[in-house]
């Protein structure tokens, strides 16, 4: 996958290394990106996640896969070893993330709070579950290209659209497979007649 053109004004970045339309589609493209082969990337569209309070590297970008704009969080396939899951299980009555179940994530530098995994999650939350969610607010992001340090609150997380990537590849697999039956079409011509 390829990133898009970043402008140098911190209120027009784009980040979404990973592919999404809807909140319940991430699953999907979750198993997509573990799957996929080796992808060229360039790092200097990169960033790096860190913690707002002691700079500690909590993530990348590639590891980004959105945002969940109602819980305010970033939505991170990996982290670092620098972001601890408290063992203690917790569960929300109210808000967002009422009757949900999840673990508290922490910097392991500040020892503050940065974040929670969902683990038991009503429907329309349930494609973000064991997936870690980062707060904005509390993220800053050190971009490798101007080498500037952004407020994660600042960034748009957008989710790119695979339709697109996903027609083209089927476009290349029927070429191929065309050309694969012209093949076998050869094969057998020349069969019968050395027979």
């Amino acid at each position: 996958m390829s990133n898009s053109t970043r402008s140098l004004l911190e209120s027009s970045y784009d980040i979404g290394p990973c592919d999404s339309t809807q909140t319940s589609s991430i699953a999907d493209q979750l198993r997509a990106v573990k799957d996929r082969e080796i992808c060229m990337v360039d790092y200097r569209n990169c960033s790096v996640l860190q913690c707002m309070t002691c700079n500690t590297v909590l993530g990348d970008s590639l590891g980004i896969c959105g945002e969940v704009q109602s819980l305010q969080s970033i939505i991170c396939l990996n982290v670092t070893e620098d972001v601890r899951v408290n063992e203690k299980l917790e569960m929300s009555l109210n808000s967002h993330l009422a009757s949900s179940t999840y673990q508290v994530l922490h910097c392991a530098g500040c020892h503050g709070t940065i974040g929670l995994v969902l683990h038991s999650t009503p429907e329309h939350l349930s494609a973000l579950r064991n997936l870690f969610l980062l707060r904005k607010e509390l993220i800053n992001c050190y971009m490798l290209r101007s080498g500037t340090c952004v407020k994660a609150s600042k960034i748009n997380f957008k989710h790119r659209l695979i339709d697109k990537s996903i027609k083209e590849l089927k476009q290349d697999l029927e070429a191929q497979l065309k050309q694969v039956k012209i093949l076998e079409g050869m094969m057998e011509k020349l069969c019968t007649h050395t027979m």
